[in-house]
């Protein structure tokens, strides 16, 4: 009996020891449990909190492209309109040029070789190669023969050149 009692002692305190080790074991899961919900928390405030500043970036981020977007067709707009008026003030510009020479060939066609030739002389020798240009090869002869040697020597090498310079130019042209 004794052997069954020290048994029985034997028994009660092992599951004495067992519930108490089993109680300290729901205890350290419990603790564990509720750190690991406290980091599911926290990684759920800080998913939250990290989302919430993505969506504000995204948006300042369409914000700005918008802005950039319509900036951009501002300035197309812009471009063409400028475009425009460049082309209008190019032809207005050539309008006037042409009413400009064709004056000129009048006034200077109408003009003596001599009072030609003294006028001419007188000009730098890009205007007046212009101007000499715009008469007829027979007034421009006249013309050339009442200057001075030294002016009209000028005045027919730029001539000269710009001819040479077309020539070249329709050459090179047609090689193409």
């Amino acid at each position: 009996m004794k052997k069954l009692l020290f048994l029985l002692s034997f028994c009660t305190f092992i599951f004495a020891n067992e519930e108490l080790l089993f109680e300290n074991k729901r205890q350290e899961l419990e603790i564990k449990t509720r750190e690991y919900d406290e980091a599911k928390q926290a990684l759920e405030a800080y998913k939250a909190s990290f989302e919430a500043l993505q969506k504000e970036k995204m948006q300042a981020l369409e914000k700005k492209e918008a802005e950039l977007n319509a900036t951009m067709q501002k300035i197309e707009s812009l471009k063409a309109e400028n475009e425009k008026i460049l082309r209008q003030s190019e032809e207005n510009l050539k309008a006037i040029e042409s009413k400009t020479d064709g004056r000129i060939k009048e006034i200077y066609s109408a003009m003596k070789e001599s009072a030609v030739a003294d006028v001419l002389s007188q000009m730098d020798s890009e205007s007046a190669t212009k101007i000499l240009l715009s008469l007829e090869p027979r007034k421009i002869s006249g013309v050339l023969s009442k200057m001075q040697a030294q002016k009209a020597s000028e005045l027919t090498l730029i001539i000269r050149n710009l001819d040479n310079n077309s020539s070249e130019n329709n050459s090179t042209e047609s090689n193409f």
